[in-house]
């Protein structure tokens, strides 16, 4: 494989350990946050990472770039597995990537972490325990994401391919006690993954679609409704909202009727979608007649009229949930490169 996850080596063993690379000013972790290349899943993944917020500028930094190569090494070995010729090709690269790399840096983050003696005291506040030094805090902080991360990974391609296992696959408990000699954490840090609608459900080759043909209505489309806007009011570029309209159709978010699909989770990235439109400016500022400020509550009725949908909760928690909202845009490719209208 072209990624056999070297940022982790890098930062078990080489330029990123924290102990040495964390001694960096807090303003030059933000200006490397700045730097880090972001990626996004080609396919949906099983299982995420929900670890401990970080809040200072070195803890999201080795959050992001441990998170992306987690991301970078999935897409890959699902590309490598997708294109394999036979089923003992994929046999071959399930155990590779599981028993050989996955298992090593399993064993290497045990052993570094035991070294250190680092635990979940000195960075959990939740765990009564002394006053923890800074550094070593955020070392250790560091240090557990990796191992969370590894488990993850290990979890991820076991259950993603069980036919190909060569032995019998692991829970949680099993996997930690075996790599870290303990249990699994009694808070799970390894959670089912959010819907991503924009990647494969499982690595196979791309079959033909034959859908039927999408026009984008630039105008409303129903009878007027109570409370609602029309088009012509809110809308402040029609072509651009028709491409957009087009992709929406194209992801299967809408069907060719206008009705969202509303697939499981996917109200939630519906909200997403509809304050990433809010955000990158489809809709005018002022509604007239009236000369009345153009409010989220009207866009999210107009939007939810236009598309036969409710979002009205998972609308207002994003709302009440800004950074979370922007964290969730970011994972998405589509939604993080809606172009600016």
């Amino acid at each position: 494989m072209s990624n056999s996850l070297e940022l982790y080596n890098e930062l078990l063993f080489l330029n990123l350990r924290p102990w040495i690379f964390g001694r960096q000013s807090e303003i030059k972790f933000k200006q490397l946050l700045l730097e880090v290349k972001k990626e996004y899943y080609t396919h949906q993944p099983v299982y995420e990472v929900d670890f401990i917020k970080p809040l200072s500028n070195i803890r999201k930094y080795y959050h992001a770039i441990i998170e992306y190569e987690a991301i970078n090494y999935l897409n890959g070995l699902h590309a490598e597995i997708s294109q394999a010729l036979s089923e003992n090709e994929k046999s071959y690269l399930v155990h590779c990537a599981m028993d050989k790399l996955i298992a090593q840096k399993l064993k290497e983050a045990a052993q570094i972490i035991q070294e250190r003696n680092y635990t979940a005291e000195q960075f959990d506040l939740n765990q009564e325990a002394k006053p923890t030094d800074t550094s070593k805090a955020n070392e250790s902080y560091i240090l557990h994401l990796l191992k969370h991360q590894l488990v993850r990974l290990y979890l991820e391609i076991q259950d993603s391919y069980p036919g190909y296992l060569k032995e019998d696959a692991l829970t949680p408990d099993e996997i930690y006690f075996k790599f870290f000699n303990e249990a699994a954490p009694e808070r799970a840090y390894i959670i089912e993954a959010e819907n991503y609608p924009n990647t494969k459900q499982a690595p196979q080759p791309q079959q033909t679609d034959n859908k039927p043909a999408f026009n984008a209505i630039r105008d409303d489309i129903w009878e007027p409704g109570k409370n609602i806007y029309s088009y012509n009011q809110l809308i402040r570029n029609p072509s651009r909202f028709s491409r957009i309209e087009e992709e929406l159709y194209e992801k299967d978010i809408i069907d060719n009727n206008y009705h969202f699909t509303d697939r499981h989770g996917m109200k939630k990235y519906m909200a997403a979608f509809y304050h990433q439109l809010i955000r990158k400016g489809y809709f005018n500022k002022r509604i007239f007649p009236g000369n009345v400020e153009t409010s989220n509550l009207a866009i999210r009725k107009f939007l939810d009229y236009r598309y036969k949908t409710i979002v009205d909760k998972q609308f207002r928690n994003w709302d009440n949930d800004q950074e979370g909202l922007l964290s969730f845009i970011e994972k998405d490719y589509w939604l993080d490169h809606i172009p600016a209208c």
